[in-house]
């Protein structure tokens, strides 16, 4: 059985009437990525070297075989394994946002890649059926959609990632397609 690597300390930061803990690797970002999208956490989410996690997703996490730490313990052993990095953290911002049962429509001064635009035109169904937004950073641009329903296949999008996620707790699952500027 494989040692596991991925950590979590204790939910104890207070943020938006819930209770947060972080979620690291001491081996690679890659088995971090890994651990994260099979609780559910979004690509998104990714703060440069840990995920910030719920009460409720760090219970999940312990039981996928994440391995409870202090949060002394835990930055010890990201440091150790090089994988400390501070000031890091992808500055996304939001340009657009829609409701279930609303179109997602974007900015024209946004700029966005034609394969962001392809992108959201072909999944004009999913768009209705699912919260949507759209976010960009200096290098890449990435639609978002959480919603309640079956998996997307969007191999073929001619996207540069896709990052689908397992169910959340809450029911949900999300997808985020990702092109570089």
């Amino acid at each position: 059985m494989p040692v596991m690597t991925v950590l979590v300390d204790q939910a104890m930061w207070e943020w938006r009437g819930a209770r947060w803990a972080h979620l690291v690797s001491d081996t690679s970002y890659d088995e971090l990525h890994a651990f994260a999208q099979q609780i559910g956490k979004r690509r998104l989410g990714f703060q440069g070297d840990h995920y910030d996690v719920e009460s409720v997703d760090r219970e999940r996490a312990l039981d996928l075989g994440a391995e409870p730490v202090d949060a002394r313990e835990l930055l010890a052993r990201l440091r150790g394994a090089g994988l400390r990095r501070r000031d890091h953290k992808p500055a996304w911002e939001r340009i657009a946002t829609a409701a279930v049962g609303r179109s997602l429509v974007v900015p024209q001064a946004a700029n966005l890649p034609n394969a962001i635009k392809a992108v959201i035109g072909e999944l004009g169904e999913l768009d209705q059926l699912a919260q949507s937004a759209v976010f960009v950073d200096a290098t890449r641009a990435v639609v978002l959609f959480d919603w309640h329903g079956d998996p997307v296949d969007a191999a073929e999008l001619g996207v540069d990632q896709v990052w689908a996620s397992e169910t959340r707790v809450d029911g949900e699952r999300s997808l985020e397609l990702f092109v570089d500027r």
